[in-house]
């Protein structure tokens, strides 16, 4: 059995999928259970189950806590012993004593992203295999990128009021445009995470118009009436998403477009891996967090900086 332990919203899902996807590839044919944890109160207690939606590995949701419930004796010993000492603040603060104990918990059948060989997958384990954490690096996955293309296809249609969208977004130029603003806005956000600015947006997309004929931008937002009073292009032809469409639809709409301007956004990232253009451009900040010292994987050789 695969057990995997998800949390926070779909950019999140998708990457941790990613690897326990891998891992059924590596170990075989695999029962997944699966645990979606939630990241706060109010609103984000709505985020959910959002892999629901998509053609993924059947998988069972369970509310209990998996290597309690389905881990061997020594796996459950292991298992309460790391996460007594997580709580201790010295540890939690300790990165190399904790990626030492991560690494012996792999040994056992255990994975997760803190330790420096996180993507180390041993051959054989005794007992229940389990995925925590998010593994936010193409590196994690890449191997089975065909698999994921067609895992992460809707099982629902497209929605019928974007057809002209789509059409837009057919036009051998189009470029996705991600603008996220939302929870980067609070100042709980602000201290972890870089705001993509009204410059850096005019600036990327000064630079798809130097290199690209006759670009279609269609812009996607979690507040899309602020863009839409502040973004455009003039000259160009605009496009600008709903803002209320269900998040599968969305991420559907912004994969299939031939370019792409992203935030700092796991769901923008996404949206750039799953489009399957061999020739096409993607943008990004060249910072991901407020600290300009701290590094993201997210952030590939082959993107464009600005």
């Amino acid at each position: 059995m695969l057990g995997v332990d998800f949390k926070g919203r779909l950019g999140n899902q998708m990457f941790t999928y990613a690897f326990a996807r891998r891992l059924i590839e590596v170990y075989g044919e695999q029962e997944m259970k699966a645990n979606f944890k939630r990241c706060g109160d109010g609103e984000q207690m709505s985020w959910g189950d959002s892999l629901r939606h998509f053609n993924v590995w059947p998988y069972t949701t369970v509310a209990y806590d998996l290597p309690l419930n389905h881990g061997t004796l020594t796996q459950r010993f292991l298992y309460l012993m790391y996460m007594a000492c997580c709580k201790m603040p010295f540890v939690r603060r300790n990165d190399a004593l904790l990626s030492r104990m991560e690494r012996k918990l792999r040994q056992y059948g255990f994975h997760f992203t803190g330790a420096a060989d996180a993507g180390y997958i041993p051959e054989n384990v005794s007992g229940n295999v389990f995925v925590r954490g998010y593994f936010q690096d193409r590196r994690f996955f890449d191997d089975i990128r065909p698999i994921l293309l067609r895992e992460f296809t809707p099982k629902l249609p497209p929605i019928d009021h974007n057809s002209q969208l789509y059409r837009a977004i057919a036009q051998p130029n189009s470029v996705c445009v991600s603008v996220r603003r939302g929870d980067y806005l609070s100042e709980e956000y602000k201290k972890d995470f870089y705001v993509c600015t009204p410059d850096y947006y005019q600036k990327a997309i000064d630079m798809i118009c130097q290199q690209v004929s006759d670009p279609v931008f269609i812009f996607f937002s979690d507040d899309i009436q602020w863009v839409r009073n502040h973004m455009s292009v003039p000259g160009f032809p605009c496009f600008y998403e709903r803002g209320d469409d269900p998040v599968w639809e969305t991420l559907r709409l912004m994969s299939s477009c031939h370019h792409f301007i992203i935030s700092n956004s796991t769901f923008a990232w996404w949206a750039q891996y799953l489009g399957d253009r061999k020739d096409k451009m993607v943008i990004c900040p060249s910072r991901w967090f407020a600290n300009p010292e701290w590094h993201s994987n997210l952030i590939n050789d082959h993107f464009l900086f600005v």
